[in-house]
């Protein structure tokens, strides 16, 4: 039996968990959260002996340990905040980890040393983004002598545009918020340069209905600013793809102050504008039963055998209306159990702190997209040469 655990009972998790017991019947999943209602509806969902859902707080470390006993590959599927915790909990008890999120990928590398004396497997940033893009940059790079620029457009957007945003939110309201308002790094000359969130606006189009959206920089490279760098020569960006006006939007909002974190007087109470602007756009703002769409294009420019040569990455995904997976839920998902899957059946066997580029740019890239396109993900790669 393979023994996985899940922790985090949202939409990203219930896929997972989903995905994990609808590949293998030998696969057992522990599904962790720390709230009730989330885990009954999983159960609802899922509806597999196989599944045991466990109340627990991740964050009680004694509770921690106790769930990750005798599993084979965690995930993390939870706040940001618990990300780092859990990498660390996965390798003081010898469990392979597979983490949605990749922010801080230094911190994460101070695992790798000890990662390999115990035989174990970290793999970081690992949904769509980061995740597939990194897998894209990865292979594009691979397949080619020489890269000058490599461009992320990303996005997971409702179909419909709805005002007031044309927005609806689709993961946890404090990630969306905090990918506009940190400094975005990027490479430009080779070199790491810091550029304005949701600046760099300019138009981008998709097949139609997503004809005309708009995309702007935002803080989503992650790894690739350390692996890419002396990779790639000249500039590796990432844009958010967003329905038109939403970043003027957002921008006002930021210039209203509704981002501070700092206490004000309202009447006589204190409230912190940032967790009242929380409050309202995750009560009004959820995606709820509309369709979502996650909108994908990588741009890997350089030479092939003395040719300039170009790369393009890109999918139009949507919701999943049989299974009632939003297609971020899928897009993010769906990678994470592919690469645990992977783990467990013997196919990636280098141990260490990695990220998704490490992993999937050459043997494994095809029979990472073969599973991908299996579970309704496809990704095309075109290539265009100068002659």
């Amino acid at each position: 039996m393979n023994n996985f655990l899940v922790l985090g009972a949202g939409k990203m998790g219930r896929v997972l968990a989903k995905d994990l017991i609808d590949s293998d019947e030998k696969n057992q999943v522990t599904l962790v959260d720390i709230h009730p209602e989330q885990l009954k509806l999983a159960s609802d969902i899922i509806r597999s002996d196989r599944l045991i859902a466990v109340q627990k707080d991740i964050e009680d470390e004694r509770q921690r340990d106790e769930i990750f006993a005798g599993q084979n590959v965690a995930f993390c599927a939870l706040w940001h905040r618990h990300s780092l915790l859990l990498l660390e909990s996965s390798v003081r008890h010898s469990v392979h980890i597979v983490d949605l999120i990749g922010e801080w990928p230094l911190e994460r590398l101070k695992y790798d040393d000890e990662a390999k004396k115990k035989g174990i497997t970290l793999i970081s940033g690992l949904g769509v983004s980061p995740g597939i893009t990194n897998v894209c940059v990865g292979r594009g790079v691979h397949l080619l002598d020489e890269t000058e620029k490599a461009t992320i457009y990303v996005g997971g957007n409702p179909v419909r545009a709805r005002p007031p945003l044309n927005y609806r939110i689709i993961y946890a309201v404090d990630s969306l918020l905090g990918l506009y308002e940190r400094k975005v790094q990027i490479l430009k000359g080779g070199e790491v340069k810091e550029v304005e969130p949701l600046s760099g606006i300019e138009p981008i189009a998709f097949p139609a209905p997503f004809s005309k959206m708009e995309c702007f920089y935002t803080d989503g490279l992650n790894s690739l600013i350390h692996t890419m760098r002396g990779k790639i020569k000249d500039e590796l960006v990432e844009k958010t793809i967003r329905h038109q006006g939403h970043a003027r939007g957002i921008q006002i909002l930021k210039d209203c102050g509704l981002f501070s974190r700092e206490h004000i007087r309202v009447g006589d109470q204190e409230v912190v504008p940032r967790q009242v602007l929380e409050a309202v756009l995750d009560s009004e703002m959820r995606l709820g039963e509309e369709k979502d769409v996650t909108l994908l294009r990588v741009v890997i420019k350089g030479k092939k055998g003395g040719q300039l040569t170009t790369h393009i990455f890109e999918m139009v995904d949507f919701f999943d209306s049989e299974k009632g997976f939003t297609s971020m839920g899928k897009t993010t998902a769906f990678p994470a159990s592919i690469a645990a899957q992977l783990i467990v059946s013997g196919q990636i066997t280098e141990h260490g702190s990695l990220f998704p580029e490490n992993i999937f740019h050459a043997d494994l890239f095809h029979p990472f997209m073969d599973a991908l396109r299996e579970r309704g993900v496809s990704i095309t790669d075109k290539v265009f040469s100068d002659k």
